[in-house]
C-alpha cells in the first residue's frame, strides 16, 4: 500500500517558482530566496514494513519543543519552527551570496492509509531527524479481493 500525500503544487507555490525564475534571469541565481515566504514544507521519507510505517522528517536545527505533531482522523500534521540560521553575533552585517536554507514556520501533512491505527503512534528526534511509528490495525485493514474465477490456460477453439 502506498502512503499518499497532500499535493504541494499549490498556485502560490507556482507563482513563486516563476517569480524565482524572473530573479535568477535578472540579478543572477546567488540573489534569491534571501527571505522565507511562508511555512516551509520539510523533506520526509516514508517507509512500510509488515506491521508498521515508518517516517523520517529531515528537521536539522529545529529544537524539539518547537515540533508539534498530531494524527486527527486519518492525517497526519507536523508543525514547527526553525530559527534563521546565524554564524555568529556579528556587528557587520555580511554579503549574503546564496541562502537555500528554510528557516520560519513549518508544516506538513499526510493522509495516511486505512490499516493505521490510533494507538500505536510513537515520535523520537535524533540528530536532526524526527523518526515517528504508526502501527498497522489488522482490524482496520482492508480485506482483500478473492478472484472468483479460476485462471484457465486453455486456448479457446472455435466450434
Amino acid at each position: 500500500m502506498v502512503v499518499g500525500c497532500q499535493g504541494s503544487d499549490s498556485s502560490y507555490e507556482k507563482i513563486s517558482k516563476q517569480l524565482d525564475a524572473l530573479m535568477d534571469e535578472l540579478m543572477g541565481p546567488n540573489l534569491t530566496r534571501l527571505v522565507s515566504s511562508g511555512a516551509w514544507e520539510p523533506a520526509w521519507n516514508v517507509y512500510e514494513f509488515t506491521d508498521r510505517y515508518v517516517i523520517c522528517v529531515d528537521l536539522a536545527g529545529v529544537r524539539h519543543d518547537k515540533i508539534d505533531l498530531h494524527l486527527d482522523r486519518g492525517t497526519l500534521r507536523l508543525r514547527g519552527y526553525r530559527e534563521k540560521p546565524v554564524w555568529k553575533k556579528e556587528t557587520e552585517a555580511p554579503s549574503v551570496h546564496m541562502m537555500e536554507i528554510d528557516w520560519g514556520e513549518f508544516e506538513r501533512s499526510l493522509a495516511l492509509p486505512p490499516d493505521v491505527g490510533g494507538a500505536g503512534v510513537t515520535a523520537a528526534y535524533r540528530n536532526g531527524y524526527l523518526w515517528v511509528e504508526l502501527l498497522k490495525d489488522p482490524k482496520r485493514t482492508p480485506p482483500k479481493l478473492a478472484d472468483d474465477e479460476p485462471e484457465d490456460d486453455a486456448t479457446a477453439t472455435d466450434a
